[in-house]
């Protein structure tokens, strides 16, 4: 009974300590639980950054699994038929036109292909900075105010920019949302602002060269016990050790790279070569079907500072930055398409740097502009490019059932 006793109270003792630890940490140290603000997505890997806080939540989501018509069970989310079929696969990429800065949903560009098929339609994809990542508003990103600025240009009121990018990615995830959201539209004119994500993002998050960042925490998530997550989920203590491991992979990844030439000499050499065959794979389909299509090289911080002869360090020192710029270079020079790349990473030049980068990568309402205004010829170009602007899609001939 005394050995029965004192095990208990030993436990309870270590309970109530626990607890005493975890609110000291929340309410002393402002620590809080592990929080998921990168949705998972079945074909992307990562869905829009939508600040939802739990899976409860995500799940609710534009993406999530309720939204494809799938009802939680005990051991998984299933299809019961409660919901009208899908009658397209694309239904899966239509998130892409749901982010904060999108101003047509997807079953708005679908409306509006069919109502209007000699309508002109240049659909963008990349990351954040083809988002327009740091506008105020959505009639402040780039893609907005170039609408406005090609309207005006040449005299009509049915031309309209589809922006499909999404924050975070590379671009894997852009050829894929390049086949899975713009092809099946028709789509005729494609434009896609990228590259900066290929370069730095796997680096910071400890993933291979043209990886999604959030691959190797996707496998963490599917192929251990779960256990640390949901002690994580449930202890910001918990939660502080996990991060701390994590950014210390991550610094020790990034200081390799910075040290080791060699190392470092393979991760740029993959991330530009995978970016390239990409690029160039997208590039070539367009040539294929008659698409007009162009890639666009965006500027960045590191860059800008190199074309003007200032310090050019970013997430590595400058001289690795440099290298990362002339790889760049090259694989433009050297692509098959090459007449199909822009290269914008010398549009800011001439503007105070403080004015237009919000951080290394994005960009002002300020630089929002210089953006559109640079992308203005390019995109006149596409337009007189594209066949008939956008023709009528197999998508509005198909037959009610």
């Amino acid at each position: 009974m005394s050995l029965s006793r004192s095990i208990v109270s030993t436990f309870v003792v270590v309970v109530l300590s626990l607890l005493a630890a975890e609110f000291v940490a929340r309410t002393v140290f402002g620590l809080k639980p592990l929080v998921i603000q990168t949705p998972y997505h079945p074909i992307y890997a990562l869905a829009e950054f939508d600040n939802l806080s739990t899976n409860a939540e995500m799940a609710r989501g534009p993406s999530g699994p309720l939204a494809y018509g799938y009802a939680e069970g005990t051991f998984g989310y299933y299809y019961d038929g409660a919901t009208p079929t899908p009658r397209s696969s694309t239904n899966l990429s239509d998130f892409l036109f749901r982010h904060t800065l999108s101003r047509y949903d997807a079953a708005t560009i679908d409306r509006l292909a069919c109502e209007q098929p000699n309508a002109a339609a240049i659909y963008v994809l990349g990351g954040s900075v083809a988002q327009g990542h740091s506008a105020q508003s959505k009639e402040a990103t780039w893609h907005a105010l170039l609408e406005g600025k090609l309207r005006k240009q040449l005299h009509r009121d049915d031309l309209y920019l589809f922006n499909g990018a999404m924050g975070g990615y590379l671009s894997l995830q852009d050829k894929m949302a390049y086949y899975l959201a713009a092809v099946p539209r028709d789509a005729r004119a494609i434009l896609i602002l990228n590259s900066q994500n290929d370069l730095i993002v796997p680096m910071s998050s400890a993933t291979r060269p043209g990886d999604p960042f959030v691959l190797g925490v996707r496998f963490g998530q599917f192929f251990t016990d779960g256990f640390i997550w949901w002690l994580a989920k449930h202890s910001s203590i918990a939660n502080a050790v996990l991060q701390s491991e994590v950014k210390q992979v991550v610094r020790t990844y990034r200081q390799r790279l910075e040290e080791d030439d060699t190392a470092f000499a393979q991760y740029a050499t993959a991330a530009v070569d995978i970016y390239f065959e990409n690029m160039n794979e997208i590039l070539e389909d367009c040539a294929i079907d008659g698409r007009a299509c162009l890639v666009a090289v965006q500027p960045a911080r590191s860059f800008t500072a190199i074309n003007r002869g200032l310090p050019a360090g970013d997430v590595l020192s400058e001289k690795r930055m440099r290298r990362f710029y002339e790889l760049m270079k090259q694989g433009i020079a050297g692509s098959p398409y090459r007449e199909r790349f822009v290269d914008l990473t010398g549009i800011f030049d001439q503007s105070d740097m403080a004015e237009i980068y919000t951080d290394g990568s994005h960009y002002s309402e300020r630089g929002q502009e210089v953006l559109a205004d640079a992308l203005m010829q390019p995109s006149l170009g596409l337009l007189r490019d594209a066949a008939s602007g956008t023709t009528m899609s197999a998508r509005c001939r198909r037959p009610s059932i």
